[in-house]
């Protein structure tokens, strides 16, 4: 084996093995200048954009209490179609953001869809009528669309498999600071006696004026992957390509592969993910809910919002739990989704069975019952990490998604005012997700054990090269686009 090239003294070192494959050897302190270079552009960007993809969705929650309702003479009917129709939206976005994060480039296809929900955001504060408000819930839904699967591509851009869940958390857990961001700014803004508009109503323009400004910051500032990345030199985009490459990584790609996409359809893996999508969010109308739950059930529309604040500050903590716990624990993220399933199933037992006299009893129950964030977060640390190959992770994602806002779009259907305060079917409905889901999770974990069992005995059979290289090892390269079935030698992160 001969030294071919030394890109630095002690960057990274290229050698070219006798089968001609090429393998680099990183300095860690240096790749750990480098992520840290990467992670003070990515995530502040990624973290602003997520915020407001989730405060821009919690805000009927808030306005729904300020008047919202009587002002358009919308019904409890009415408003559950109103938060379904902005999953139909999403529903309606999956495929063609599929076709779009494949065939152009990533970051450019979320920046406009930034900036146009926002506007959508703010076309919120114009209805007169049911009408309006369902029109531009459904917009809303469908520009915001891209948001999630778009970011999961670019988290596997730029980070490594072991670093996923750390960075997912970053972007996934802003739903709990939205939470209480958007608790606060609607109890401001509704003690104000000076505004020309309703509160309700000013709430979506400030807030969707706020998403427009951080997707402007997201098109100018957001690199495409570590290629393009400008706040980085030469030597150190270097470093960022090929440490991902050694870990058996691809990269944005503005091509569309059939073949991706129909290995996505058949995968069972794939309809793990939907599965997992789909009861997670059968329980979701807690948080859209949630504060008509609380005022239901005696407190005033200024306390509902205050109340509701450490239910925010649980999802920080419980998503930042689990992302340590991932990160940190080996073949554990299986079974942290199914450790911390038991939070939101303990507080939908509690707020089916205490009285109607545990007023603050029942306020700490649609704190733990709301606690999905972190369930979601364990679900796209797992799929960005096992899914493999541009279109096909694209796909997974559309599909995760579709799964997503089909259960968003069912479950506010539980959860009907004549239910109320407790809405028994949408708790009971709550309930059985997280069991099932815990039995899904431990089916994974199991299934795809054996898969790399089954890898491990692959490679030991197959014969090395005079390089002491096998074929397998070919796939080390991040221009080759390999899914996760056609790379066997990637292992299944549990």
């Amino acid at each position: 084996m001969a030294v071919a090239a030394t890109h630095t003294e002690k960057d990274i070192v290229s050698t070219t093995e006798d089968n001609g494959t090429v393998a680099y050897a990183i300095d860690p302190a240096e790749e750990k200048r480098v992520l840290r270079k990467i992670d003070r552009r990515v995530m502040p960007l990624m973290f602003l954009v997520f915020f407001f993809q989730f405060l821009d969705k919690q805000t009927i929650n808030f306005a729904s209490v300020f008047g919202m309702q009587q002002d358009l003479n919308v019904d409890g009917h009415e408003f559950s179609w109103a938060v379904s129709l902005f999953y139909f939206g999403l529903l309606a976005a999956q495929f063609p953001m599929t076709y779009f994060i494949g065939r152009f480039r990533v970051t450019i296809v979320v920046s406009i869809a930034v900036i146009l929900w926002g506007t959508c955001e703010m076309c919120l504060a114009a209805p007169h009528n049911a009408v309006g408000l369902l029109s531009a819930r459904f917009f809303l839904g469908f520009c915001e669309g891209v948001a999630a699967p778009g970011f999961v591509v670019i988290t596997s851009n730029f980070y490594k498999r072991s670093e996923h869940p750390i960075r997912v958390a970053v972007w996934q857990g802003t739903n709990g600071v939205a939470q209480i961001v958007g608790g606060v700014l609607m109890y401001v803004i509704g003690q104000s006696d000076s505004l020309a508009l309703a509160s309700w109503r000013v709430i979506f323009i400030v807030c969707g004026a706020g998403t427009v400004g951080a997707g402007l910051l997201f098109t100018f500032l957001m690199p495409r992957d570590p290629s393009s990345a400008t706040f980085l030199n030469e030597a150190e985009r270097r470093i960022a390509i090929e440490r991902l490459a050694n870990d058996r990584a691809t990269r944005d790609r503005n091509q569309f592969n059939s073949a991706q996409v129909k290995e996505a359809f058949m995968d069972p893996q794939t309809w793990f993910f939907f599965v997992f999508a789909f009861l997670t969010t059968m329980s979701s109308p807690i948080l859209k809910f949630s504060s008509l739950v609380i005022n239901g059930f005696g407190f005033s529309k200024f306390r509902t919002m205050l109340v509701g604040l450490p239910s925010g500050a649980l999802q920080i903590i419980t998503t930042w739990s689990a992302a340590f716990l991932m990160s940190y624990t080996k073949s554990f993220r299986c079974f942290s989704g199914i450790l911390f399933s038991i939070i939101p199933l303990l507080g939908s037992i509690l707020l089916l069975c205490l009285p109607a006299s545990a007023g603050w009893g029942i306020v700490v129950s649609t704190w733990l019952a709301a606690q999905s964030s972190s369930l979601i977060q364990v679900s796209l640390s797992i799929l960005a990490s096992n899914v493999k190959g541009n279109t096909k992770k694209s796909a997974v994602s559309a599909i995760f998604f579709l799964a997503y806002s089909t259960g968003c779009i069912a479950s506010p259907q539980l959860w009907q005012s004549q239910d109320a305060p407790r809405y028994t079917k949408g708790v009971i409905a709550s309930i059985a997700s997280w069991g099932l889901l815990m039995i899904a999770l431990l089916a994974y974990y199991f299934i795809f054990r054996q898969v790399n069992l089954n890898r491990e005995a692959e490679v030991r059979e197959l014969e090395p090269t005079d390089g002491g290289k096998t074929e397998l090892d070919m796939a080390v390269d991040v221009n080759s686009d390999l899914t996760d079935k056609q790379d066997r030698k990637f292992k299944y992160t549990l």
